[in-house]
């Protein structure tokens, strides 16, 4: 291990220990509280939770099958469970830094060229991070006065999320939509990196936007996909948005006059605000970001029981799924077969 993953790995234990630290300052008054209401939730919430927890990664699947499909590939949907359920299993084992690779190099055992793989586990990432500004923006519009009077001291962060947001998803989508856009980042990387010892960093960063370029360039600029990935992202993103509301419910929080459109509209900050805390795989910033923010609009013993709930449904309960989907396919990659095209 060389020296820069050695600092990497401290640092991040150094953060994931001080959001711990952040989370016992806050709830170090409340855990009984939060235990009494995690005791009185009905099994019947917990499964919905579960299975909304799960369609985030089950709808993933879809986006990826209608892809194959578009490009012309026969695959079973298991495939691409299995490449959907990649997303959460490498975030917990590798702190999101493998999810990718990972995806792409099940890709290419299955016969898929290296720019098809990544478009294809690409393009679901640009509808994503597109869903989630433009739902944010359109619930901060609808609830302006809730987000003053309950945010007032971080609009800023909630304006940056929202301005990081755009950033890359203008970026992405103009390499693959904009030649010249795309001319003028090559350009950039040549100035950056023109040291000779940067020369093969810098040829790997180019192949990797051509193929970007070269494999999206046609599903950027088709309206129909826009439409349809679009459609899709909202139903997978309200999965999960709505599960902070049902388990404050399930566990007897109090709403306080809170909306349900306001609920939703504080998870949707939640998830701006996440956008701009530097942390692998949301590792413990999540956790605090949610803490902090629910607790202003809900209270703590609230915040409290329903984080345990949300963290169980979206990330805890979905990575034992994923050995389970992930072991066949293990297996799949070790027996080799390319996937067919159709003529």
């Amino acid at each position: 291990m060389n020296k820069k993953k050695i600092i990497k790995i401290v640092a991040e234990i150094v953060l994931i220990l001080l959001m711990g630290f952040i989370l016992y300052r806050l709830f170090r008054d409340s855990y009984k509280d939060i235990g009494r209401q995690l005791a009185n939730a009905k099994i019947q919430i917990l499964l919905l939770l579960l299975l909304l927890g799960n369609l985030y990664y089950v709808i993933d699947s879809i986006m990826y099958y209608y892809l194959f499909r578009k490009e012309g590939y026969r695959i079973s949907f298991f495939r691409c469970l299995a490449i959907g359920y990649m997303c959460i299993f490498f975030n917990v084992t590798t702190f999101g830094a493998g999810i990718k690779p990972a995806q792409v190099m099940y890709l290419r055992t299955k016969g898929v060229d290296m720019g098809k793989a990544i478009s294809i586990t690409t393009m679901p990432y640009v509808f994503h991070k597109t869903l989630i500004v433009i739902y944010a923006v359109v619930l901060l519009i609808i609830n302006n006065s809730f987000v003053k009077n309950s945010f007032p001291s971080a609009i800023k962060y909630i304006y940056l999320g929202v301005g990081l947001s755009l950033v890359v998803i203008v970026g992405m989508i103009l390499v693959g939509a904009s030649e010249k856009f795309h001319n003028l980042l090559a350009k950039l990387t040549d100035r950056i990196f023109r040291k000779e010892k940067h020369r093969n960093v810098n040829a790997g960063i180019k192949n990797l936007m051509s193929n970007l370029r070269e494999s999206t360039k046609d599903i950027v600029k088709d309206p129909k996909a826009w439409i349809i990935f679009s459609f899709t992202n909202f139903i997978k993103m309200s999965c999960w948005y709505v599960i902070p509301v049902i388990a404050i419910y399930a566990t007897g929080g109090n709403p306080g006059g809170v909306t349900i459109s306001q609920a939703i509209t504080t998870t949707a900050i939640m998830q701006l605000i996440m956008g701009v805390i530097p942390t692998s795989g949301g590792v413990g910033s999540l956790e605090v970001v949610y803490a902090l923010v629910f607790a202003a609009v809900f209270g703590k013993t609230a915040a409290g029981s329903s984080l345990i709930l949300y963290r169980v449904v979206t990330y805890y309960a979905p990575f034992l799924i994923s050995i389970l989907i992930l072991a066949p396919a293990g297996r799949d990659m070790r027996r080799g077969g390319k996937l067919d095209k159709h003529q």
